[in-house]
């Protein structure tokens, strides 16, 4: 796969998840299936780069804590799907991960 395939498929995932979460929040039944397609996409994305074998020990630590960090994200869909508003922290920590793991790449 390539880095340009890579970043949209990654993108078009970030969106959905998005658009699921504030469907979410805005009480649609639906919002919960756009918010786990796109979570899985970014679990895919996510395992792919953690397996990757040309990278650096550093490099590979980091995209093992990003796949990681991405499994909170079908947590976050699980708590969608029982109907618990613990969802909202499940995103906040794979937010919060991903903010420290994208200074920590550079």
């Amino acid at each position: 796969m390539t880095k340009r395939t890579y970043n949209y498929i990654f993108a078009l995932s970030a969106l959905l998840t998005f658009a699921g979460a504030i469907a979410t929040l805005l009480d649609n039944n639906y919002g919960k299936y756009i918010f786990s397609a796109g979570a899985l996409g970014i679990i895919i994305l996510q395992a792919i780069q953690a397996l990757a074998d040309n990278l650096t020990h550093r490099m590979q630590r980091l995209h093992r804590i990003g796949f990681l960090a991405s499994l909170t994200l079908a947590l976050g869909a699980y708590f969608m799907f029982i109907g618990s508003n613990s969802w909202v922290v499940a995103v906040l920590i794979y937010a919060l991960v991903s903010l420290f793991v994208s200074f920590r790449s550079k």
